[in-house]
């Protein structure tokens, strides 16, 4: 009886909450809290530590998610950044992934993501519902294969847990955007205490436009700026809905497209935020405690202990000083030699047989 009776109290307090609009970010987490049997109290109380790490992998993009012990990635840079983005993981301790998110299958946002998941076990891959064509993505479905496991395609409204923080789909919200490979982009918005943050990896305006329509809150604290800051992105009014602190682009240095483009800059200004740039800034990371965020920005330093060096194509594997070592995006990088045999490397090449 007392079960169903603190049930039927958290139900009656759900649309009290709700009516706060201005404490939306602290509601949804509440809410979330509340449904899965915790006390308004005990949902309010967030005591871990959300780190959101923009790595810096030049024209791509590339974000390590962790809180409580818990770890996942958003995008996974171009095929040859998959030798940095392991150095990072390593350096960070990451030894396995809850989740993995390729928003859209384009190679500047998975190319490194077969490497990933050969070298860690993931417990859920998430990508959207669309098929190209591509010598990268053709890479991805076969490390998929090989590590036995399955996508998941993404629902709107759907909502996971990462320690005490958790993230909800919200987009892409429509099966059919024809040829335009960057409106099926994944996106999400994180949560953690009160703070939020909002991926959309590619998506532009008219899959913005359908976020701003389904009704899920985009508020957030943090905007990851959508295609790298490209003018057909960040539309004034999406921009104006997630009302950012903080705007975060990821952009190669002096790259081809001109990315980010003065129009978005110009719209991101117009709403008050502060923006982090990965091409003038390197590595950003923010830092939340449920409460208060802060920010960290470094360079790349880049670990160079031993290691072994495994061929993802013939799974050959090579000691770090090998002279014939495979070219970059066919890299698995391994600190040892226990953690390349578990990942299925047992056969040195010639040159470097014991």
């Amino acid at each position: 009886m007392a079960k169903r009776v603190r049930c039927f109290m958290v139900l009656c307090m759900l649309p009290i909450l709700l009516m706060f609009s201005s404490c939306e970010n602290k509601a949804d987490s509440v809410i979330k809290g509340m449904q899965m049997g915790q006390t308004q109290e005990e949902a309010e109380a967030v005591s871990g530590r959300l780190e959101v790490h923009f790595i810096d992998v030049g024209q791509g993009d590339a974000s390590l998610i962790t809180c409580d012990g818990h770890a996942m990635l958003f995008d996974m840079g171009e095929n040859d950044k998959s030798v940095l983005l392991q150095f990072y993981l390593m350096r960070q301790g990451i030894d396995h992934l809850d989740y993995v998110i390729g928003s859209h299958p384009e190679a500047d946002h998975i190319g490194g993501m077969d490497v990933i998941l050969l070298k860690y076990d993931c417990d859920k891959v998430i990508l959207p519902d669309v098929v190209v064509n591509t010598a990268t993505y053709r890479d991805v479905l076969e490390a998929m294969e090989y590590k036995n496991c399955e996508s998941t395609v993404p629902q709107v409204g759907e909502t996971y847990d990462l320690g005490e923080a958790f993230f909800t789909i919200i987009a892409p919200n429509e099966d059919d955007y024809g040829d335009n490979i960057n409106n099926y982009s994944v996106g999400i918005r994180l949560v953690h205490g009160e703070n939020a943050f909002i991926f959309t990896g590619d998506a532009e305006i008219q899959a913005e436009e359908d976020m701003l329509g389904n009704g899920i809150p985009l508020d957030a604290d943090v905007l990851k700026v959508g295609h790298h800051g490209s003018h057909d992105a960040s539309s004034a009014e999406f921009v104006e809905a997630v009302s950012p602190k903080y705007a975060v682009i990821s952009c190669g240095k002096e790259n081809d497209y001109g990315h980010p483009h003065k129009e978005t800059l110009a719209i991101l200004e117009d709403a008050g935020a502060e923006v982090f740039r990965t091409d003038e800034m390197g590595n950003i990371i923010a830092i939340s405690d449920g409460t208060d965020l802060t920010w960290n920005t470094e360079m790349e330093d880049v670990w160079q202990g031993d290691y072994y060096v495994g061929n993802k194509n013939n799974r050959k594997l090579h000691r770090s000083t090998c002279s014939s070592l495979p070219k970059e995006r066919n890299q698995v990088i391994f600190e040892s030699k226990e953690e390349a045999v578990k990942a299925g490397f047992t056969d040195f090449c010639s040159g470097c047989k014991p």
